[in-house]
């Protein structure tokens, strides 16, 4: 984690509104979010459902556009939404081959970022399946399977260990650790907030569309740690 560079991304005054219906009403999802990260650094964004996360990330990562406000981002994108949805009659591999050849691999490289990718999720052995028959978990790893194929500088995850099983999740807890020591940005949104006290540097909590709280991680442990923090924070 680089706390001397600019940050690898920075969120300025973020909002995000949507129609509620015809007649013009509006409801504000993002409420003035402000916030960075230094590079190499993970950060988790938690809350509970309807507070945000996911269209936080969502205007990070591009996929929707800011009512007000700005996102700054620094390099090469990954990004994991909360339900991948990919062709369930394409093989595991088949899936990051395609997705390969649009983000402009060349043949060798993708079949090495394929393999690679594959390896790290923990999916080679189901690799020649088709994700039809992938469970829940096994369907979560190849969404991150192709979040990390063009070896992404930034990698934005929306709750990316739903599903998960306990041997899973640690495998996963381990690609994060070995992902932050290549420099690699994340952000993260979970509701498993053991693990987001354990993986990250830096947390930010919402609720109702609002930042409430934003602290690294020896200020969190400071306040007691990120359940007792969480529930005063918001109530049980």
């Amino acid at each position: 984690m680089n706390l001397t560079s600019p940050p690898a991304l920075r969120a300025e005054s973020l909002v995000k509104e949507f129609s509620t219906d015809w007649r013009g009403h509006r409801w504000r999802a993002v409420d003035g979010v402000s916030f960075a990260v230094p590079r190499g650094a993970v950060c988790g964004i938690v809350g509970p459902n309807g507070s945000g996360k996911s269209t936080t990330l969502k205007l990070l990562a591009g996929v929707t556009r800011p009512t007000a406000g700005s996102c700054h981002v620094a390099g090469r994108i990954g990004y994991l939404p909360e339900s991948p949805g990919f062709p369930d009659y394409l093989t595991g591999r088949g899936l990051l081959a395609q997705l390969a050849a649009l983000a402009g691999l060349d043949a060798a490289r993708s079949a090495r970022a394929v393999a690679g990718v594959l390896e790290s999720t923990g999916l080679t052995d189901a690799a020649d399946r088709p994700i039809r028959e992938y469970s829940k978990g096994m369907r979560q790893r190849i969404g991150l399977a192709q979040a990390l194929l063009d070896e992404p500088e930034i990698l934005l995850l929306d709750e990316p260990a739903s599903g998960l099983d306990p041997r899973a999740l640690e495998q996963f807890g381990a690609l994060i650790r070995r992902l932050r020591a290549t420099g690699c940005t994340i952000v993260l949104s979970a509701h498993f907030l053991p693990k987001v006290e354990e993986l990250c540097d830096q947390v930010i909590l919402l609720e109702q569309g609002r930042m409430i709280y934003a602290g690294n991680s020896a200020a969190v442990q400071s306040a007691g740690g990120l359940h007792r923090l969480y529930l005063e924070r918001i109530g049980a």
